[in-house]
């Protein structure tokens, strides 16, 4: 016979059992305990924290015969059918392979009879989310009006795909990532329970691993003990769960603050040498520069060390920027090993990368002198101001006035040219993407001039939003600090706004933000003039301010040749 896995065997049983949701159990038992309970549930969150033992939970007690302050007694009869898995009225589906809107039509039709032996007949629907359209809406009519001998608990890892005319007929009840102390407290008890030795450090390591599932903890628990017996130390689970618990992770970790280059390359190379797998050694200096980074903000508290621990880590903080903590986080966590898991070389340009960052700084203080500068520049200063170099400002325009027409037929252009003429990087005056002058203003320019500043900026922090980007798009306009990104093609300026939750928007009103000033927001609209050659993508721009000219062209030509 099968052994049960401990998963299974010690699944809640009362709503005081359940880890880390304490106020989700305790509404659920006030509302058995009153006699309110809904006829239909929206139970969403992360995976192994609780939501369909809940689901049980509430079907066994809302049909318990002999319930104590909303918690079943497990005791009558009824609590012992569910117990025992034989309970008929109890019914679970996994939308995954249950989807069709054949499947909801049948259960539309199960739905309308009595209780087989209990009060209320519980339907627990498993990712739920991946019910077709067609299904939800048949399910839709069953929750507008349900029978009343009826409790539906709908179970999903992504919510955001529920339509909002299911999710409005239910009660939401959010479920949060298992606390790592609620946690170990009940691997604690499992292992109490089992004859299992492990000492309290080990199960932390083992929650941690975890990352909030309590599922995932007590599988991993089982594993380490099919493996080491249940005699755990923490070297055992640390080898059971592929932890090398190599002292040089900490270590490097201190030499990048150190900004030791020599003693970190040869660091990496030994633990290269030595076999170790590479990505957990970067999970592993990651977390020790985690570590460091909450000591150097003076928040040291949200961390389980000991008074030793802590004073050993702010001495190695000490004197060090916090800048330079923050970096070296950042580098390590996004250093990229899936390409080839076996060469050091991210790690190595990581800690390259913190070793040599000597320039930010300096960049500051070299960019502030001429602002305060002492008296000796101060002469000087007035002499470009007194006009010298204003007159010629009048005939620069126009060299740039003469290749496109458009520009000739708005006189109301001429005042702009000297703010135009500022915000250019080409020799030639040439605006990028500027479609004419009549479109233009003084802040445009300047802000297509930084065009490929917040293209680039935005692709790094979502790479879908710089693809899209990349497609024919141009700024077109400036209305009340809303700068507005004109898309040649439609469908792109609709995925731009709605693609992934907002994500893809998001991420272009944040690099402008970062480039241009944190007054600004972005809009982006459909303009089948954006992006034409005439006017010049960002690629044309980068040519012309190597020395490029367009030739042969004016605007509006060669659009059938546009991508």
């Amino acid at each position: 016979m099968a052994v049960e896995v401990l998963y299974r065997k010690y699944r809640p049983q009362r709503f005081s059992e359940v880890a880390g949701q304490d106020p989700i159990m305790r509404t659920l038992r006030n509302a058995v305990a009153g006699g309110k309970v809904s006829h239909a549930y929206l139970f969403n969150g992360p995976r192994g924290t609780g939501k369909t033992s809940t689901g049980r939970l509430l079907a066994k007690a809302v049909n318990c015969l002999q319930p104590q302050d909303g918690e079943p007694c497990n005791e009558c009869d009824m609590c012992r059918s569910f117990l025992e898995g034989r309970a008929m009225d109890l019914v679970e589906l996994d939308a995954a392979s249950n989807r069709g809107i054949d499947d909801i039509r049948d259960l539309r039709e199960k739905v309308g009879f009595a209780p087989a032996v209990s009060a209320f007949k519980t339907y627990i629907i498993d990712e739920v989310h991946m019910l077709t359209e067609s299904a939800f809406n048949a399910l839709l009519k069953t929750l507008e009006e349900p029978p009343p001998h009826i409790v539906f608990v709908l179970a999903t890892t992504e919510p955001h795909k529920i339509p909002a005319t299911i999710a409005s007929r239910c009660q939401r009840f959010d479920f949060r990532r298992i606390p790592l102390e609620a946690a170990v407290d009940r691997l604690a008890y499992i292992c109490e329970r089992e004859g299992i030795t492990c000492p309290r450090e080990a199960l932390e390591l083992i929650a941690r691993t975890a990352t909030g599932s309590l599922r995932d903890s007590i599988n991993l628990l089982e594993q380490v003990v099919d493996y080491h017996g249940r005699e755990l130390s923490v070297e055992a689970v640390q080898s059971g769960l592929g932890l090398s618990g190599d002292a040089r992770s900490s270590d490097l970790a201190q030499l990048v603050l150190k900004r030791d280059l020599a003693g970190g390359l040869a660091l990496i190379a030994s633990v290269r040498d030595d076999g170790q797998d590479l990505r957990q050694f970067q999970r592993e200096v990651v977390s020790y520069l985690r570590q460091f980074m909450l000591v150097a903000a003076g928040a040291e508290n949200a961390l389980s060390l000991t008074k030793e621990q802590a004073k050993e880590m702010k001495q190695t903080v000490e004197g060090v920027a916090k800048e330079d903590v923050l970096r070296a986080l950042r580098a390590f966590g996004q250093a990229d090993l899936r390409a080839d898991p076996l060469s050091p070389l991210p790690l190595e340009l990581a800690l390259a990368e913190c070793a040599l960052a000597t320039k930010p700084e300096p960049v500051r203080a070299a960019a502030s002198p001429p602002a305060h500068q002492n008296p000796i520049p101060s002469p000087v200063r007035p002499a470009p101001a007194a006009a010298p170099v204003r007159p010629p400002a009048p005939s620069r325009p126009a060299d740039p006035m003469r290749p496109p027409v458009a520009r000739k037929e708005s006189p109301a252009v001429a005042p702009s040219p000297p703010a135009f003429e500022s915000s250019t990087a080409s020799g030639d005056g040439e605006p990028p993407f500027a479609r004419g002058a009549a479109t233009l203003t003084g802040d445009l320019a300047q802000f297509q001039g930084r065009w490929r500043e917040v293209y680039q900026l935005a692709r790094q922090l979502n790479q879908k939003t710089g693809a899209l980007l990349n497609s024919s798009c141009t700024i077109t306009g400036i209305e009340d600090n809303v700068i507005i990104f004109g898309f040649r093609f439609e469908p792109l300026a609709e995925k731009m706004n709605s693609g992934e939750g907002g994500a893809y928007i998001q991420a272009l009103h944040d690099a402008v933000q970062k480039v241009l000033g944190p007054t600004y927001d972005v809009r982006c609209v459909f303009d089948a003039n954006s992006g034409r050659t005439g006017a010049g993508g960002h690629l044309v721009q980068a040519a012309q301010q190597m020395g490029a000219r367009i030739i042969g062209k004016t605007a509006g030509d060669g659009d059938e040749d546009e991508p």
